[in-house]
């Protein structure tokens, strides 16, 4: 009987002093789901005022920005977008859902989980996507913001629009190489292999370098990409003066250099000693 009714007192004390609370029809959860239709009704002002002054924005990838750069984003989204919705929220956690988080230590956190669905006004795809927000409050202003969710349809989109404006800073090189002679395709494969290990060490921004060989392994088709000029001028200079010119120039001979892009004087300064020719934009996109 003791043990019942220090089971009981426990029971008691747990309930009373318990780590959180979660609920579905407060204040806040609300005005996360107004947060949301205002989005979808591509009204800013709400969303300037809800979110405080001091708010950071995490995104996806873990990078930090403020309000200024947050509401930013949220209207380029709505120049990306037409027909912005969300699914119906009714309480019952069936697809989507907000739910507001209170903690006994008085950190308040407001989460929802749903899908973006929308038509992009430059691809005229639709597209779906489900996300994860997670909105910390201080007092009524959502202080923090942090995104869990593929940023792949968006991209997709902004690459869009940027190529209907030739507004892109993203950089394409094509290089036609030929392998000398006394190397051989396993030759070839080696170095290969130290170029993109250096590549991806010290150049976070060349986001595409790939290697082509063709079936007599004499010829090999090099592709690389860059967010921008000055990403392709890190590459230059990490190329001449790191540990890859001489065996690269010892292993092939140039037969064509093709840059493509938006590309500025400083990065045309900088290719000034090799056989370079520029093209630029006329129609298309790129990633």
């Amino acid at each position: 009987m003791k043990k019942i009714a220090l089971l009981l007192v426990f029971v008691v004390l747990s309930c009373q002093n318990p780590y959180g609370t979660v609920s579905t029809d407060d204040e806040k959860s609300a005005v996360i789901a107004t947060v949301f239709k205002s989005v979808g009704d591509e009204q800013i002002e709400y969303l300037k005022d809800v979110f405080s002054d001091k708010m950071e924005l995490v995104n996806s990838q873990g990078a930090s920005s403020d309000k200024t750069s947050f509401i930013a984003g949220v209207e380029n989204m709505m120049d990306l977008f037409d027909d912005i919705r969300f699914t119906d929220m009714n309480g019952d956690a069936e697809g989507a859902e907000i739910e507001t988080n209170s903690y006994a230590n008085g950190i308040v956190w407001t989460n929802i989980w749903n899908t973006f669905s929308a038509t992009g006004k430059y691809t005229g795809q639709e597209v779906n996507f489900p996300f994860h927000i997670s909105y910390q409050w201080e007092g009524n202003k959502i202080i923090k913001e942090v995104q869990f969710f593929d940023t792949t349809e968006i991209e997709n989109e902004m690459n869009a629009k940027l190529a209907a404006a030739n507004a892109s800073e993203k950089i394409v090189v094509l290089l036609e190489l030929k392998v000398n002679n006394g190397y051989s395709k396993a030759d070839v494969a080696a170095l290969v292999q130290k170029l993109n290990n250096f590549v991806r060490a010290n150049e976070p921004n060349t986001y595409d370098y790939t290697y082509f060989i063709s079936t007599d392994a004499r010829k090999v088709f090099l592709l690389e990409k860059y967010y921008s000029s000055a990403d392709m001028i890190l590459h230059a200079q990490n190329f001449e003066g790191g540990p890859n010119f001489t065996p690269f120039m010892s292993t092939f001979e140039v037969d064509s250099f093709i840059v493509a892009g938006n590309v500025t004087d400083e990065l045309k300064e900088t290719l000034k000693a090799y056989p370079v020719e520029y093209r630029s934009s006329i129609g298309g996109w790129i990633y």
